[in-house]
Formats: structure tokens, C-alpha cells, sequence
């Protein structure tokens, strides 16, 4: 037994909305109400003036407003006989074939912003284009103009002398007298001139030296941002261990941290290691911060088992790596007293900083594969030794 298909067929109603009034007539014929119009006239005038069709097409509510009350102008176009039917702009003040006359210092508020200067012979504008506050002082010269010119009498001033050459012993007789002149101004303070501030005067002077036991090493700056700073968390551990809290016990933890990176192509993080026994983060740091001078390890001193140091995971930040186009960008200068047990100088080491790395505190991604990356190349923990290095390693640092 077969059975027919029947298509929907699709029924609309239409029914008519009827509202119902049960409020009473107004008692009374409709007010007339005046129009709010500058002159007062007849309505009979008025009726004159108005075209009923136009009224019923367009919208005339703009003219009927207070034009004064926003634009400054005391105006009712529908007072202006001739300009709503027949298009006559003299009743708005508009002559024709009649210009009106342009004030001389208006002409300013009229040029074009890519026109430098205004021609003489420009006298008419058809309207305001752009308007401007022209100031009659002229601009203070830049600092870089006045700097170039400086370079300029100074560059001058070496080309015009006759001890300025090139030769070896001129350069070398410059650079002595470069040195004296820097060990003169240790002893006199009174001969150092700060370049722009005339009233600064010196306290302390160093001779500034690079340190050249430590240039094989990079250096960069570290920073921790937002929620990640390392104040917040060492108030968060006083308030939690109270009278036992030790602030340069965990003032030598952070200088001892070891921070490995994660890298890959969807973004950088950085790991945090941090010791947790307290002898072990006292003796690394008195290591680390030894002022002894280096004792090369040899064949016989490296059979020695150095100390283990078993570094534990603290935390994962999110890192952001920005390098330095110039090496001398930034320096991280050492200032060392005078000492008289080790018979060390007063001296500022300086090391050139490569880069910057902002680490923020680490918050999971939405994509599930980044997460199982970063989980995968964490560690749990790092065993760290240390030790003198030899004297074929000296060799290839240097």
C-alpha cells in the first residue's frame, strides 16, 4: 500500500488591529499656538510665506527652532520671504554677483594646509576652509640644530689646529694626555664640570674600568613585573613563618637562583630553581661572592668531588626577551672601596649588558598543547656543582 506525500502548505492570517478610545472629547476647540519667530507677524502673512504641499513632503523642523539658543546666530529662515519658494539668498543677507569683501587678516584663516604662502592676487573665497592660530613669535630652535652646530665648530676647531694629525705618535701622545687629565680630576674634584648642569658639583670620583675577568660571561637585565615581584612574595613568606623568617637567608636564595628557558616557536617562559637548605644556600653564596683571587684547578685537584647543590623547581614565569641593538646601551657598573686587607683599589668595574627580559607571573594558555609543552620540559630539579676551572679553560675564555 502506497502512501502520498503531502506538501505543507503554508496559511497566513491577516486580521486588522483595531484600537480602542475611551478617553472623552477635549472639551474645547484646539489652542492656537504662536509661532516662536524673531518679528511678530500676521498669521495671515505668515500663511503667505508657508507652502502648504512642501510642508506636507519635507521636514521643517530645523527651521522652526531657536537658532540662537546653539549656533550664536539670530536667524528664522521662515521669516525670510523669497528664500524657501523662489531661492532668492539676498533675504539671508547673500547679494548677487556681488563678493563679499575679505578683511586683510582673515586672508590667514583662509589658505590651504598645503600651501605655504598665499598669493596677493587671491582675494575672494567662496567659504572658511580651515582656521588656524598663527603665532607671531618665531619657534625656539631645536636641541638637535643647536647640537649639530656644536659638533660643527668643534669638528672646525680640529681641523684648523695644527696639533690635530693622524700619525702614530700624535694618537699616542692624545691618549696619554686622555689618562692624565682622568687621574688629575681623582684628586681635584674641583675640576670636573658636569656638561649641562653648571650648579652639580662632585662628591666621589672611580676610575672606570672594564672588568675583563668577567667579559666571557653575558649579562642581562632581569625584571620581574605585576604579580610576579619577588617583594610581594617575601611578605607573603614573613607573614607566614613570623619570627623565624630570615630576610638575608632569602636575600642570598635569590642571588644564588639558577633560571633555565623554555623556549619555543609559540612564546618563551623561564623556570626558577631555588635552594632549600639552608647550608647549602650560605656556603654557594660565600663561593659565589669570594673576593680571593682564582686558584686554577689542575690534574691533581680535580679528583676532588666537588659539592652537590640540589637545586628544587619553584616556578614557571611567562618571559618576554628584548635585546640591545648597541653593546654599550647599558652597563652595569661595580663600585669597589678602598680595602686595605686585600690591597685593592677604589675602582668601578663596568660590564656591558646585552638584553632585557621581563618576566611575568605564568598563567595557563587555552591551547592545551602549549600547556603539555611547558610540562614536559620542566624540571623537577637540578643538581648543580662548582668548581675552579682549569687552565687550558682559561685559556679558550680568554
Amino acid at each position: 500500500m502506497s502512501s502520498r506525500s503531502s506538501k505543507p502548505v503554508r496559511q497566513d492570517y491577516i486580521a486588522k488591529v483595531r484600537y480602542t478610545n475611551s478617553l472623552p472629547p477635549p472639551p474645547s476647540n484646539p489652542k492656537l499656538i504662536q509661532y516662536n519667530t524673531t518679528t511678530p507677524i500676521t498669521s495671515k502673512t505668515e500663511g503667505d510665506q508657508l507652502l502648504s504641499s512642501l510642508f506636507r513632503k519635507e521636514n521643517f523642523r530645523s527651521l522652526l527652532e531657536r537658532i540662537d539658543d546653539q549656533l550664536g546666530l539670530d536667524l528664522n529662515l521662515i521669516d525670510n520671504v523669497g528664500f524657501l519658494d523662489n531661492g532668492d539668498q539676498s533675504s539671508i543677507g547673500q547679494l548677487k554677483d556681488k563678493p563679499v569683501a575679505l578683511h586683510p587678516k582673515d586672508r590667514v584663516l583662509l589658505r590651504d594646509a598645503g600651501i605655504g604662502k598665499i598669493e596677493r592676487s587671491d582675494q575672494t573665497v567662496s567659504f572658511l576652509r580651515r582656521t588656524e592660530y598663527i603665532s607671531e613669535q618665531s619657534l625656539p630652535k631645536s636641541s638637535a640644530v643647536s647640537t649639530h652646530t656644536e659638533e660643527t665648530k668643534v669638528n672646525e676647531k680640529l681641523k684648523n689646529s695644527e696639533e690635530h694629525s693622524l700619525d702614530a705618535g700624535h694618537q699616542l701622545k692624545a691618549v696619554e694626555d686622555s689618562f692624565d687629565a682622568a687621574n688629575a680630576t681623582l684628586n681635584n674634584l674641583s675640576s670636573l664640570r658636569h656638561p649641562r648642569k653648571k650648579n652639580a658639583k662632585a662628591v666621589a670620583a672611580w676610575p672606570l674600568l672594564p672588568d675583563t675577568s668577567m667579559m666571557d660571561n653575558v649579562f642581562m637585565n632581569l625584571r620581574f613585573l605585576g604579580s610576579a615581584s619577588l617583594k610581594r612574595e617575601l611578605d607573603v613568606t614573613k607573614r607566614q613563618q613570623g619570627a623565624k623568617y630570615n630576610e638575608q637567608l632569602q636575600k642570598q636564595k635569590q642571588e644564588s637562583a639558577i633560571f633555565k628557558p623554555i623556549n619555543s616557536q609559540d612564546g618563551e617562559w623561564i623556570s626558577l630553581f631555588e635552594l632549600d637548605d639552608e647550608k647549602q644556600v650560605s656556603k654557594l653564596h660565600r663561593e659565589l661572592h669570594s673576593a680571593s683571587t682564582e686558584n686554577p684547578a689542575t690534574l691533581e685537584t680535580t679528583d676532588d668531588t666537588p659539592t652537590d647543590y640540589t637545586f628544587e623547581f619553584a616556578k614557571n614565569y611567562d618571559m618576554q626577551y628584548q635585546g640591545f641593538a648597541n653593546p654599550h646601551q647599558e652597563l652595569a657598573v661595580k663600585f669597589v672601596p678602598d680595602e686595605q686587607a686585600p690591597k685593592r683599589r677604589k675602582v668601578a668595574l663596568f660590564l656591558p649588558v646585552t638584553g632585557k627580559i621581563e618576566l611575568r607571573k605564568h598563567r595557563a594558555s587555552t591551547n592545551s598543547e602549549i600547556n603539555k609543552f611547558i610540562k614536559e620540559r620542566t624540571y623537577d630539579g637540578i643538581k648543580f656543582r662548582l668548581r675552579e676551572p682549569t687552565t687550558d679553560e682559561l685559556k679558550d675564555m680568554d
